[in-house]
């Protein structure tokens, strides 16, 4: 039986719910009724957005908050005040959203918050405290109230309501402002408009015979299907090499289409060279085309698995299977280091021994990783299945720009959304922990070139 989720997330809200609502952020009932209206499908398409690797990295944080939790009684209005009070985390006494928030909107939490409180003509503070109090409801409803939370169904099931959730947000949102995944939605909508509108006949004149009277064809307007929306990808690339454009004037016929093209081809070589630049730097992770050696801190041993030469390899594991993979990247470097007796190593000695992962990128600034990157994970699955007595450890790392606490948040969810794809395949007995340790280890200044800095951005696994 399908399960309408925005029904039933919104079932927790009756009116004796928005009644004290209401009083509890200071507005009236049917405007907390409107903002919840457009909070709770937000926080479904937030969390649609992210299915695969970052929405297990989501449903791990919320597990935490909501794996035994009460769902009956959240919304229970204090005893003493009559208000309804927000989920506390007691060990950090913040409330208990403000993290998973960001880690569901990520850098557009803020943008997210002022747009929805200018659209309802309500403050931040009540955004925040509505978006947080809507938290439970909706994981009470993806996890049949907390009693399953396998990722690979509540995909399905996010997947299943999306058009629901897009027909819930209230016409002039404008959720172009909340990030190209949220334009999206804005496309679903804007598609879903464009059907319902009623199709106009085209009279055509038909040329007449004699003996016919005039009459008029009724023709069909033809129709374009709606474009498809296009996600843009970040090219990783070396710089391009500029060829001299033609400076003789080309011949009669074809200056019209020269003085498109020429435009064109420069806008692409500047985007190609600069266009980078203008990003945040924390989306690549060991990226294939970085030239490195062996790494050493003053702390640890950091194999790097990124060679100056990028030579395809087939690694065939003692169970037989084969996998596509370069040489001296991290499936080479990490099987011939599982085939020796590595425990006589010690546990001290190996706690220093570290494989970078050489082709594991994520979306900037979060820890949503790239599709492309996706044969890596499973590669790595791949590999603890062929050797069952092997323990790792996930460690995420990031450079020293920006903001220390935000770079140790980023590499822990990067982190951990590594820990729990092997656990979604059966492999959480061999992952003994995952840490983030942000520009910790870092070896090249915040001021470094960006082909210094790369080498510190990264997601690694230690055998234990």
């Amino acid at each position: 039986m399908e399960i309408n989720l925005l029904n039933s997330a919104k079932e927790f809200f009756n009116d004796d719910v928005l009644s004290k609502l209401g009083n509890t952020v200071g507005e009236d009932k049917e405007k907390v009724k409107s903002g919840l209206a457009a909070i709770i499908p937000a926080i479904f398409l937030g969390l649609q957005k992210e299915s695969g690797t970052g929405l297990s990295a989501i449903l791990e944080q919320a597990k935490q908050y909501f794996g035994d939790f009460n769902f009956t009684n959240f919304l229970k209005p204090n005893a003493e005040t009559g208000e309804i009070n927000e989920l506390v985390d007691t060990d950090h006494n913040e409330p208990q959203h403000k993290d998973l928030l960001h880690t569901i909107f990520g850098n557009n939490l803020s943008t997210i918050v002022t747009t929805l409180g200018g659209f309802l003509g309500s403050g931040g503070g009540t955004i925040q405290k509505l978006l947080g109090l809507s938290l439970p409801a909706v994981f009470s409803s993806l996890t049949q109230n907390g009693t399953n939370w396998n990722a690979s169904s509540i995909t399905k099931l996010l997947d299943d309501n999306k058009s629901n959730f897009a027909a819930a947000l209230p016409s002039g949102l404008g959720l172009a402002a909340f990030g190209t995944s949220f334009a999206n939605v804005d496309n679903i909508v804007s598609s879903t408009t464009e059907a319902t509108k009623p199709i106009e006949a085209v009279l055509v004149p038909v040329p007449l015979s004699k003996e016919e009277e005039p009459v008029a064809a009724v023709v069909p307007p033809v129709i374009p299907p709606p474009a498809e929306p296009v996600k843009r990808v970040e090219p990783i690339i070396p710089p391009a090499r500029l060829e001299p454009l033609p400076t003789e004037e080309p011949k009669s016929g074809g200056g019209g289409i020269w003085k498109i093209l020429i435009p064109i081809v420069i806008i692409a070589v500047l985007w190609f060279l600069f266009g980078k630049g203008c990003k945040g730097d924390k989306d690549k992770v060991a990226p294939m085309d970085t030239v490195s050696n062996n790494v050493t801190d003053t702390t640890s041993q950091v194999v790097s698995s990124t060679p100056s030469v990028r030579e395809s390899l087939e690694v065939e594991l003692p169970n037989g299977v084969k996998l596509n993979a370069f040489k001296g990247g991290i499936e080479d470097q990490l099987v011939q280091f599982l085939k020796t007796d590595y425990k006589a190593l010690g546990e001290d000695a190996l706690k220093d021994k570290w494989f970078n992962f050489d082709n594991l990128n994520f979306e900037t600034n979060t820890a949503k990783v790239l599709p492309e990157s996706q044969v890596q994970l499973e590669n790595l699955a791949a590999i603890l299945k062929a050797f069952p007595a092997a323990k790792i450890k996930i460690g995420g790392y990031t450079d020293k720009t920006g903001d220390e606490s935000y770079n140790k948040k980023l590499s822990m969810e990067r982190a951990t959304v590594v820990k729990s794809y092997l656990s979604e395949n059966g492999l959480s007995g061999q992952v003994i922990d995952a840490e983030g340790y942000g520009s910790e280890f870092a070896q090249a200044a915040a001021d470094a070139p960006e082909s210094a800095r790369v080498l510190d951005r990264k997601v690694a696994v230690s055998v234990r």
